[in-house]
């Protein structure tokens, strides 16, 4: 039997083999299109896109990108060192402010990460396999996939330690090479300053196992120019630089989110985190590489656990996927030898990348194909920042605004983060929203997570919501104008009923009625009839009346509008006008006469759930009989923009909110 195995291993080696190339292809292949297509999108793929595009264009302009006095706008922050900001300058200055240019430039040190992980591999096993594995399998983490085409420090970050780290496993004896990876290792710190710990510390680990005077160097030299630069920018700056890229990073730390991200992590690479563990406990004493990729790998974990910061991102497992593609690359070349083995393994890796590229699909192409199909709607928002007149302020899209070439007046999450910490003073900003000096504010609404309250102090988004009324949404954005400058209109064009309600902050569709929000208090604003009929109002009902109507859409037939929520919170207290008490049945009304007031009832007890202050309208089939149906559900609703004219919007964000629109102003 064993013979027979020893006979078969080879060929279920080989087999495993082009099982796992097949799969390690078709996850390139995936990046590959991914990455086409992200680079070339002309607008903002990601929040961070912006202000480093804003920063090129400042320096460029010969200004300080790391100012410490925020009293005055621009109320922006430079979160990292300089060099990748540096790196955009000549497209800026040939081709104006773009993103294209800043993403080619991840996309290809991405690319040169993987081909430096592949070459330390091969360095020092000679395993085509092994390489091969290594290289092609970073760029199968969905991490990778989603971040390498952005316009974001961090792989340029990673090309530049990866670099160093291969100059160091190839020629671990050579001057240059150790002089080489030091200023590799410093332009990674000054690219993202969080790279200081594990491509520094893996280097100093696998020099003492060759020569300690070279470890010692190296460290002297890295820390050395390091604490240089660091002195003369911060000079040069008065102190800007150390506020910037130190004070203003140091964001609020939850437990909750850390597990969170790690649970994702452990979700996605359950198997890579596996074999990782292993490595730290086996591989010192067996694998040559060993002093090398065990500190990478503890270091990457320690680097990973910041993740934790409020506003991190995946970009923080970026050098964690690096070191667990070396670790798997090293094992598979420790089981050269052993061809069940490293069928095995094999085997398990090809699962591995299969699930990894589901992940891709689900989340990262997801979420670009999202933004693909929000073209039309994002060029109306570009639009709409062109024709304004005066400064934006604008978070996921504040990309438009450089696009315009127009600088940021403010980067809201990094100064929220500054005022929650008491190291920024927001009330000149608050009274300036309070002025109404701003045309537009855009505050994006993701569906999954209310990322804008991360966004947005409190304070900023209560001065918004009393001086500004949002007035379009677009790309999943509400864009907010001044209130005086945009009223809704009370008869939509042409329409053969008038509004029942004033909406200054906009309507929603449940399924069994529309939502008018209004502007005030509960008992504050009015509700009308649509159109003559005659009026009902059933002894149960503690917040609704109904009006029976001709049909205008359908001659001859009976139609009803339906008026609800015209009650306290609590649904104690009806706001219905004392003219139509509970019983009433039958009573002629006219078009625009009063019939209540909006309330904050939601059908529930206030224990349950409260809303804002609204109208929920209804356009009801009549029963046979021509009466009021039993009940209101979705079955006898009828869509109500024909009767009133709006320009009602169904998909994808539009049944959370959106702006009431005419139809004559929609686009």
């Amino acid at each position: 039997m064993k013979r027979v195995l020893a006979l078969l291993g080879p060929y279920v080696e080989d087999g495993a083999t082009a099982m796992l190339l097949l799969f390690l292809s078709l996850a390139t292949v995936m990046f590959s299109v991914h990455a086409a297509l992200a680079v070339f999108h002309p607008y903002p793929l990601d929040y961070g896109e912006a202000p480093l595009v804003d920063q090129a264009m400042r320096l460029a302009a010969r200004q300080n990108i790391y100012r410490s006095d925020l009293s005055s706008p621009p109320y922006t922050i430079s979160n990292y060192p300089p060099l990748y900001v540096l790196s955009l300058i000549p497209s800026v200055w040939l081709f104006g402010p773009n993103f294209w240019a800043g993403r080619a430039i991840s996309l290809s040190c991405s690319l040169a990460s993987a081909t430096f992980l592949m070459l330390i591999i091969y360095a020092h096993t000679k395993d085509r396999v092994a390489a091969i594995t290594t290289g092609m399998l970073f760029l199968s983490i969905p991490y990778v996939v989603g971040w390498s085409p952005l316009a974001r420090v961090d792989m340029l970050a990673l090309a530049c330690s990866t670099g160093g780290l291969y100059l160091l496993a190839r020629w671990p004896t050579a001057r240059w090479s150790t002089i080489g990876s030091a200023l590799l290792l410093v332009a990674a710190i000054y690219t993202r300053q969080s790279y200081a710990l594990a491509a520094p510390l893996a280097a100093s680990v696998w020099l003492l196992t060759h020569d300690w005077r070279r470890a010692v160097g190296l460290a002297a030299m890295v820390g050395g120019l390091a604490l240089i630069l660091f002195l003369i920018l911060n000079a040069l700056t008065r102190g800007g630089f150390y506020f910037n890229v130190v004070t203003a990073n140091v964001n609020e730390f939850g437990i909750e989110r850390l597990e969170w991200n790690l649970r994702r992590l452990r979700d996605a690479a359950p198997f890579l985190l596996l074999v990782g563990g292993a490595f730290l406990i086996l591989a010192p004493g067996r694998v040559r590489l060993w002093p090398l990729l065990v500190p990478y790998l503890v270091g990457a974990a320690l680097s990973s656990v910041t993740i934790g910061k409020i506003g991190s991102n995946v970009n923080y497992f970026l050098e964690l996927s690096a070191a667990l593609s070396l670790v798997a690359g090293a094992i598979v070349a420790w089981t050269h030898k052993h061809h069940w083995r490293r069928a095995v393994l094999l085997v398990l890796l090809t699962l591995q990348i299969g699930h990894l590229m589901q992940i891709t699909l689900d989340e990262y192409a997801g979420r670009l194909r999202g933004r693909r199909e929000s073209l039309k709607e994002i060029r109306e928002l570009e639009e709409i920042v062109a024709d304004a007149d005066g400064p934006v302020l604008a978070d996921e899209y504040m990309g438009l605004i450089t696009l315009q070439g127009r600088p940021l007046y403010i980067q809201p999450f990094e100064v929220t983060q500054l005022a929650n910490a008491g190291l920024w003073d927001q009330t000149p900003l608050i009274e300036s929203i309070r002025d109404k000096e701003f045309p537009i504010i855009m505050i994006h609404y993701f569906p999954e997570y209310p990322v804008y309250k991360e966004r947005w102090t409190p304070e900023m988004l209560s001065a918004i919501t009393r001086a500004y009324v949002p007035a379009e949404l677009l790309g999943d954005t509400r864009v907010y104008r001044p209130f005086e400058s945009h009223v809704p209109a009370r008869v939509c064009p042409g329409a053969p009923w008038r509004l029942p309600t004033g909406s200054l902050l906009g309507v929603r569709w449940s399924g069994t009625g529309l939502d008018f929000f209004g502007r005030g208090n509960e008992n504050s604003v009015p509700v009308y009839a649509v159109a003559d009929g005659l009026l009902t109002r059933r002894p149960g009902w503690g917040d609704a009346v109904a009006i029976q109507h001709d049909d205008p859409l359908q001659p001859g037939e009976k139609v009803w509008s339906y008026y609800a929520h015209m009650a306290s919170a609590n649904g104690t207290e009806s706001y219905i006008v004392q003219d139509f008490p509970p019983g009433t049945a039958g009573v002629l009304v006219k078009a625009g006469q009063l019939l209540g007031y909006q309330g904050r009832w939601s059908g529930q007890s206030q224990a349950m759930m409260t809303t804002w202050v609204h109208l929920r309208f209804a356009v009801v089939r009549a029963a046979e009989d021509g009466s009021f149906p039993d009940e209101v559900v979705p079955e006898n609703v009828l869509d109500p923009s024909p009767y009133l004219g709006i320009a009602l919007k169904t998909g994808k964000g539009y049944n959370d909110w959106q702006p009431l629109r005419c139809k004559e102003a929609s686009p």
